[in-house]
C-alpha cells in the first residue's frame, strides 16, 4: 500500500503503518503532552496492538487455506489484511472474515475478566461510553466493540464478507458482492447521518464505510470480470528473443528497440526463461559487453494462450516481472507470444466495459 511504512514482520507477513496513523498517533501524542495526560494515547497504542491480533487471525485462517497474505496495514480505523487472492469457496471466505471480529471478542472478554478480578465493576462501568481510567476495562470494552462493530453485514467490514460469503453460496459472486456493497453504502449513509446528529468520529467512519464498500465493489467486480478476459486477447506476438551467450549489452539494445523492461532467452528455437531488467541492472554498465545473458538468473515462468489474465497477472506480480512468454501447451517450448504489463492494462479496459 502506498505511503506506508514497514514496522515489524511475524509469520512473515510485514506489518505497516499508514502516514495517516503516524500522524494521528503524532497528533495525540502532543495533545497528551500539553495536556501531561497520556492515557488517551497509550490506550490507542494498545488498542492497535489488538488490532494487529485481529488482523493475524485473518491472516493464520488464510496461510491454513493456503492463501499467500502480503501484508498488513495499519490506518487510524483500522487495519487491512491484504491477500493474494479472494477464497474460491465461499466457506473459506467466511471463515476468515469471521476470525477476526470473533478474537477481538474474546480478547475483550479476558481483558474484562482480568478487571473483575481485581475490582468490582456496575453496570454504569461496563457500559459507559467515556473512559474510566482502568486500561483493562477500557480495552475489554474497546476490543468488544471492535469485534461486534466490525460484524455489522456491511462492506468493507468483516461481517460484509462473511455476509457476501452467505449469499455467494446461493448467487454468483459478482451479485454476491453487488448486493453487500448496497447494504454497506446504506450504513455508511445512516452512520453519517447519526453522526451529524450525535458524534462527528461517527461521520468519518461512516464516510470511510461508504467508500470502502463502493471501492471493494467496484475491485472485486472488476477482477471478476478480468477472469473471462483470455491471454490470447491482450497477448503481443512480436517476442523478440535472445541467445543465451549473448551479451547484456547485445539484450539491452533489443529490450530498447522492443520498448520490453525483460527479455525472452530462446536456444535453438526453445524458450529457456526471462532475464528480468533489474537483474542486468545489478551489473556494472562496464561489465555489460562481456557479461554474458547465461551468467544472470533466468526466470523459468510461462503461461497458455487460453488461460486468464487473471492468473498470468499473478504470476507477473509474483515474479516481478514486466513480460512473461506464452507458450503452445502443445510445445510448451515454443513460444508463440508474451504478454506485457501493457497487454495487463489492456486487459482492465475490457473487463470494465464487459462489466
Amino acid at each position: 500500500m502506498k505511503y506506508s511504512l514497514k514496522i515489524a514482520s511475524i509469520w512473515g507477513i510485514p506489518i505497516e503503518l499508514h502516514v495517516t496513523f503516524v500522524l494521528l498517533m503524532a497528533a495525540f501524542f502532543v495533545i497528551s503532552y500539553l495536556a501531561q495526560d497520556f492515557y488517551s494515547f497509550f490506550l490507542i497504542l494498545f488498542l492497535f496492538v489488538f488490532v494487529v491480533v485481529h488482523e493475524l487471525s485473518h491472516s493464520f485462517v488464510a496461510r491454513h487455506y493456503g492463501i499467500k497474505v502480503r501484508k498488513i496495514v495499519l490506518y487510524p480505523i483500522g487495519g487491512v489484511s491484504e491477500i493474494e487472492e479472494i477464497p474460491e469457496n465461499p466457506r473459506v471466505e467466511w471463515r476468515m472474515a469471521i476470525s477476526g471480529p470473533l478474537v477481538s471478542i474474546i480478547i475483550g472478554v479476558v481483558l474484562l475478566g482480568i478487571y473483575v478480578v481485581h475490582a468490582t465493576p456496575t453496570l454504569s462501568d461496563l457500559f459507559t461510553l467515556a473512559a474510566t481510567a482502568d486500561l483493562s476495562l477500557d480495552l475489554a470494552r474497546l476490543n468488544v466493540f471492535l469485534g461486534f462493530f466490525n460484524l455489522i453485514p456491511a462492506f468493507p467490514m468483516d461481517g460484509g464478507r462473511v455476509f457476501r460469503a452467505l449469499l455467494a453460496e446461493h448467487l454468483s459472486f459478482s451479485d454476491a458482492t453487488k448486493y453487500a456493497a448496497y447494504i454497506g453504502r446504506f450504513f455508511g449513509i445512516l452512520m453519517v447521518f447519526v453522526g451529524v446528529l450525535f458524534n462527528f468520529w461517527l461521520i468519518v467512519v461512516g464516510i470511510f464505510v461508504y467508500i470502502g464498500a463502493t471501492e471493494e465493489a467496484e475491485q472485486t467486480i472488476l477482477t471478476t470480470t478480468m477472469a473471462r478476459v483470455r491471454v490470447k486477447d491482450v497477448m503481443i506476438r512480436e517476442t523478440n528473443a535472445i541467445a543465451p551467450e549473448a551479451t547484456l549489452a547485445e539484450a539491452m539494445d533489443i529490450m530498447f528497440k522492443a520498448r520490453y523492461h525483460d527479455i525472452l532467452v530462446e536456444k535453438d528455437g526453445a524458450l529457456k526463461g526471462v532475464v528480468c531488467w533489474d537483474d542486468i541492472m545489478k551489473i556494472k554498465s562496464e561489465m555489460r559487453s562481456t557479461f554474458k545473458v547465461e551468467q544472470l538468473p533466468v526466470r523459468q515462468v510461462s503461461v497458455f494462450p487460453d488461460e486468464s489474465i487473471l492468473e498470468a497477472y499473478k504470476i507477473l506480480v509474483r515474479e516481478k516481472l514486466d513480460l512473461m512468454p506464452v507458450v503452445n501447451r502443445e510445445e510448451t517450448g515454443k513460444v508463440i507470444g508474451v504478454l506485457t504489463s501493457e497487454g495487463i492494462a489492456s486487459a482492465y479496459e475490457k473487463a470494465k466495459k464487459l462489466r
